[in-house]
């Protein structure tokens, strides 16, 4: 934050205030907002694709990425933005190929924005540790009409140095690239900042529950405590010990303690066992009711935090129960839409800066799911209506029937329907 603030004193910028949060999303040990953060992630991107249309070199290449983004980043992005409330995903060039960094709300701050739209923006890029010292290594980014400047710094713990002392060697200290957008996607999480309704800066999905988040924290340890106190202990009489070669006590084989005592003796008299129960119901109905307060105050629905309640009459009352959440969903898949257009813009920016391929126009859609508020009676209804009218094929129907991929259904109907006809020819009923 010091060296960020460094910087745009340097620059002459000013920087955006950021919520005060007092847990971190990368704290160890058990973690709401992680855990929140990767559930609502797994349901705004499974079972969605993006979609390049266009039929030349750099919509092809585009695809590319968009296939490498989808793998291995979209989702990593997403939690990330859930989990420290804001998350910048940026395009870089090396070696000639183009990949993309993840930087969450924690590394960055903002400098100047225009509604939703960033125009400035101080960022940590890397770092690393010799022996003695930390380097770290910054950009700052600022959109000046149709010109995006470019600036880096190094510095040596809170010692700005030069690139040249460190293994950035060889990147620009500054540049100036044409270009309508800062080249970085962002994505913000929908939850409100209540201390600041104004604010750019976005805040993670639990801001506000810290005490919630507390509660559920202690009684968890309180949970494991008790349960590494509970010391079982086993107490034997002297009878069934005897001493070994060096006089030390060991217990007595049992064929000699059936000697001993005969087949007609119980042995539960020298035998007691110490094992305290530990109250299991009461932490965890207590662990629960917190977990089910918290998804309340974030403005969430049974299932994020909590086990999920799946028994309903009807797919409307599914919905219903799920509302919340959804909604929350809807609004975030709004954001990761802006954000992921604005990244692949970038990134076609700097396809045009090194000549990778020809120049061509492009457009990007989302093609969301929705399976997590459709019950399945219901999704079958409306794929055989859909036939029915022609807008849906029998694959289609039977890839979703079986859970089998789309090419595989449309082959196994054309085997079926192969074997129907020659059926029919043996039988004379073609005639």
């Amino acid at each position: 934050k010091s060296i960020i603030e460094k910087i745009a004193s340097k620059l002459g910028l000013t920087l955006y205030k950021k919520a005060d949060i007092d847990y971190n999303y990368s704290d160890e040990g058990l973690n709401p907002t992680a855990i929140g953060a990767n559930v609502l992630a797994n349901i705004a991107v499974d079972d969605s694709d993006i979609i390049i249309e266009g039929s030349n070199a750099r919509a092809d290449a585009i695809r590319d990425y968009v296939d490498y983004f989808t793998d291995e980043i979209e989702n990593t992005a997403v939690e990330v933005t859930l989990g420290t409330g804001d998350c910048i995903i940026r395009p870089f060039v090396q070696e000639g190929q183009i990949g993309i960094n993840i930087i969450g709300n924690d590394n960055f701050q903002i400098t100047r924005a225009v509604g939703g739209v960033l125009m400035g923006v101080v960022m940590l890029l890397d770092d690393y540790t010799t022996d003695k010292d930390t380097y770290r290594l910054f950009e700052a980014q600022e959109l000046d009409g149709e010109i995006c400047k470019i600036s880096h710094f190094a510095f040596k713990g809170d010692t700005e140095i030069s690139l040249d002392e460190t293994s950035w060697a060889g990147i620009q200290e500054e540049t100036s690239i044409t270009a309508n957008q800062l080249l970085l996607g962002r994505i913000k999480c929908p939850t409100i900042n209540r201390n600041d309704y104004n604010s750019m800066e976005g805040v993670p999905i639990t801001y506000g529950c810290e005490d919630i988040i507390e509660n559920i924290q202690e009684k968890y340890d309180q949970y494991n405590d008790e349960f590494n106190r509970k010391k079982s202990r086993i107490f034997a009489d002297r009878m069934l010990f005897k001493r070994d070669d060096n006089s030390d006590l060991v217990l007595t084989d049992s064929q000699e303690i059936i000697k001993l005592n005969g087949f007609d003796s119980s042995l539960s008299s020298m035998i007691e066992t110490y094992s305290p129960s530990i109250r299991e119901a009461d932490y965890r109905n207590g662990n629960n009711f917190n977990l089910g307060i918290l998804e309340m105050a974030a403005g969430l629905s049974r299932g994020v935090f909590t086990e999920a309640e799946t028994s309903y009459a009807t797919a409307t009352e599914m919905k219903n129960s799920l509302k919340k959440t959804f909604s929350f969903v809807k609004r975030l898949r709004r954001r990761i839409e802006v954000g992921t257009t604005a990244l692949f813009k970038a990134i076609d920016i700097l396809m045009n800066i090194n000549n990778t391929t020809p120049m061509g126009k492009w457009e990007i859609v989302f093609d969301w799911s929705y399976d997590y508020v459709e019950e399945g009676r219901e999704k079958f209804e409306q794929l055989i209506q859909g036939n029915s009218i022609g807008a849906v094929s029998k694959a289609e129907v039977r890839s979703w029937t079986m859970n089998i991929p789309l090419d595989k259904a449309q082959a196994q109907i054309d085997e079926y329907e192969k074997e129907n006809i020659n059926e029919y020819s043996a039988s004379g009923l073609d005639r």
